[in-house]
């Protein structure tokens, strides 16, 4: 028996539900979807309210948005059966056994991670290349790479897990911005004993955010993990990893003077060449040391 979550904002889902439909009907398995609208924009809401005469369909609309932590705890509630699939709104199902692929690999003890892929297609609309230039290098990494780092491939936006699991290890709805909140997530799981595996059932992410908005996001996040890394809830990431190497060699200091000095020049390169993604690193290796600083500050002043 199998609950699909999925929190919507501003993405029209009709599709998506529909295929998830007919792919469980054809697993025959008693199944429910769940879709929680979280403040999104009248004519996504008109078009996706279609979704609520479809069989074994709950739609609901929230009338503030309340971000992607607490929506998802808020959808591990209202399920009503003991395995839990969330699935982000703004992704495409590539096959026609993904939902069978999932009920295969079940085990009360773990949480599974089917993954994400990207077309490769490039974006007509060339301010949403670093995003997908970003998701190529970054994202879509088959089973056997992420599994050798299973925490830090924790993401929200296609994975299953036992509803019992997720009670006891809920989001962190303290986290209201943008930015790793499945990686903690993640990592509060694994350390109370949960496993964590990774498979080969990804789904195609086609949300693809233009150059600024997609920038914004990655501050915001760096700002969210600096917290988390403060309070000892995410111990490792490839950047953390590079910020604790550098300081180590006493580089970090020169080397976010040069990052700060010449922010602007390597925003603008970013955006001529989105497929450098070092430039991308050193912004965020700047922005997690402001953010380091900015706590620390807080810090201070608070005792």
């Amino acid at each position: 028996m199998l609950s699909i979550l999925i929190p919507i904002f501003n993405v029209k889902v009709v599709k998506l539900i529909d295929v998830l439909i007919e792919q469980c009907k054809k697993a025959k398995i008693n199944f429910e979807i769940v879709c929680l609208d979280d403040g999104s924009e009248t004519k996504y809401r008109l078009t996706n309210r279609e979704i609520n005469a479809r069989f074994c369909v709950n739609y609901v609309e929230l009338s503030e948005n309340i971000g992607r932590a607490r929506i998802r705890n808020r959808l591990c509630m209202l399920a009503r059966y003991d395995w839990l699939l969330f699935l982000d709104c703004d992704v495409r199902i590539p096959g026609k056994k993904f939902i069978k692929s999932y009920l295969k690999n079940l085990s009360e003890q773990g949480a599974y991670i089917g993954g994400i892929t990207y077309t490769d297609q490039k974006p007509s609309d060339n301010k949403k290349l670093l995003h997908w230039s970003y998701g190529k290098a970054r994202e879509s990494l088959s089973a056997k790479k992420r599994q050798k780092y299973p925490i830090l491939y924790f993401h929200t936006g296609n994975f299953l897990i036992s509803r019992n699991h997720m009670i006891n290890t809920p989001f962190r709805e303290e986290l209201l911005t943008y930015g790793y909140e499945d990686l903690a997530m993640g990592q509060e799981f694994y350390d109370k004993g949960g496993l964590i595996f990774h498979l080969d059932n990804p789904v195609i992410h086609r949300g693809l955010k233009k150059f600024d908005d997609f920038l914004g996001d990655q501050h915001r996040a760096i700002d969210n993990l600096a917290s988390l890394y403060v309070r000892d809830v995410i111990r490792d990431t490839r950047l953390i990893r590079a910020y604790k190497w550098l300081s180590y060699c006493r580089l970090i200091v020169p080397l976010i003077y040069w990052i700060k000095k010449n922010e602007v020049e390597l925003v603008m390169a970013l955006k001529e060449r989105p497929d450098r993604l070092f430039r991308l690193d050193f912004l965020k290796l700047y922005y997690f040391d402001k953010a380091l600083k900015n706590l620390n500050i807080k810090g201070k002043q608070a005792s």
